[in-house]
């Protein structure tokens, strides 16, 4: 058997936001459906893995020539994942390994870290084919497929979230696209749904996974500044207002007339950094899931910044509401949800970045 560093695989592809740990020896995921691609011959693969979290559990997925063949809970510490054993090694598979379990900011620590990879040693790593399209998908809940995993559950746990049954991985799908995805559940544009203004994502969107805080996430990268231009997207999704309707209702700080005019505010101002950091990128912030009472507020933000700036790669869709039988666990949107989601995504990208 032969091992390979992951960080040390040339023909090997990241996805989503990922940092370098351990001196360069480990490849960090923070997000969900990060992790990475690869296309091989072997009979053998095996991945080294080290799971580090607190009270929210880190799970994985495993695919194979597009097929979903392992959804993995993580223990705590280090372990070795068979992607595949004893197979046909002439025959040419393509495999990905995602993190499922969006950032955990609740825990003093939230790292997947992937070690290494073992072969036979007749293995042969194969580039992997450039996508059609690269996205970026930007949201909450919605977007990190809580109520996708599990469909009938109730309690707040990772299991009931889906890295690739979302519709964020399924409209790449859709377009053979890459995706990074930056979701967290219960966070929105200005605050959250408990009207936290400290979880807000534009924040943090200048940093890998800036709102993993502490120690333990710094070290393996979380906290460091995104480089941009390792990714040029093509086409960013945003998908943020849900909570920010609840954080309306869940504070006295505001009326909702002065919530609205701060949360037009904080669209203009996301909205220009997303064009100045992704001066390729189309923009196209889809709304509606679950509510579209802020529907007017983010049509006035995109109408603003196109008056301000000149720009027209910034775009609305409005996303169909989704009610029973279209909802899984936790009242949100089940998996075939997600998949009409993706689908009417889908078109709506093919459109403006005319594909």
């Amino acid at each position: 058997m032969r091992l390979f560093a992951v960080t040390k695989i040339p023909e090997l592809v990241r996805w989503g936001r990922t940092a370098e740990s351990d001196e360069g020896a480990s490849l960090s995921l923070f997000w969900t459906a990060s992790g990475v691609e690869l296309l091989c011959r072997a009979s053998d693969l095996i991945l080294e893995a080290e799971a580090l979290y607190g009270g929210q559990e880190l799970w994985a997925d495993v695919l194979i020539d597009g097929e979903l063949s392992q959804r993995i809970r993580l223990p705590k510490g280090v372990s070795r994942i068979p992607v595949f054993t004893g197979m046909d090694g002439t025959k040419t598979r393509r495999v990905r390994f995602l993190r499922d379990t969006q950032a955990m900011p609740g825990d003093a620590v939230s790292v997947l870290k992937i070690r290494s990879l073992e072969t036979d040693d007749g293995a042969e790593f194969l580039p992997v084919p450039a996508p059609a399209l690269r996205l970026e998908i930007i949201g909450d809940s919605l977007t990190s497929g809580e109520g996708a995993g599990l469909e009938k559950q109730e309690e707040w746990v990772p299991a009931v979230f889906s890295a690739v049954e979302s519709y964020a991985y399924e409209t790449a799908e859709l377009l053979d696209a890459r995706v990074n995805v930056i979701s967290n559940s219960g966070w929105g544009l200005y605050a959250s749904y408990d009207a936290n203004t400290e979880c807000a994502i534009p924040l943090y969107y200048n940093e890998v996974c800036g709102l993993l805080k502490g120690e333990a996430n710094a070290g393996a990268g979380a906290q460091r500044d995104w480089d941009f231009g390792a990714f040029e997207t093509d086409v960013i999704v945003v998908n943020l207002g849900t909570n920010d309707s609840g954080a309306i209702k869940a504070s006295d700080n505001w009326t909702k007339e002065e919530y609205h005019a701060l949360f037009i505010e904080a669209g203009v101002s996301f909205l220009k950094t997303l064009l100045s950091r992704n001066p390729h990128a189309q923009i196209l912030w889809a709304y509606g899931m679950l509510d579209h009472e802020l529907e007017p507020q983010i049509l006035s933000a995109i109408e603003h910044v196109k008056r301000e700036t000149g720009e027209n790669r910034v775009h609305y869709c409005s996303l169909p509401q989704c009610d029973a039988p279209l909802l899984g666990a936790r009242f949100h949107p089940n998996r075939e949800a997600h998949r009409q989601t993706a689908a009417l995504l889908a078109r709506e990208i093919r459109r403006i970045a005319a594909v």
